[in-house]
């Protein structure tokens, strides 16, 4: 059971990554390394503006 929490876990983490990373915020991402909830942070703000 252990095992599938924590698949699911890191299936998570990875996925929040990449979508903070394609919504251009970098620094969250960064720092998600060491404190994972900036992923969720950085997958939930909306998309940087082009500019």
């Amino acid at each position: 059971m252990e095992f599938v929490i924590g698949g699911i876990y890191f299936i998570l983490l990875v996925t929040l990554g990449i979508v903070s990373i394609r919504k251009g915020h970098w620094v969250t991402f960064i720092i998600g390394i060491f404190i994972p909830l900036f992923w969720i942070i950085g997958a939930l703000m909306p998309a940087k503006q082009p500019g």
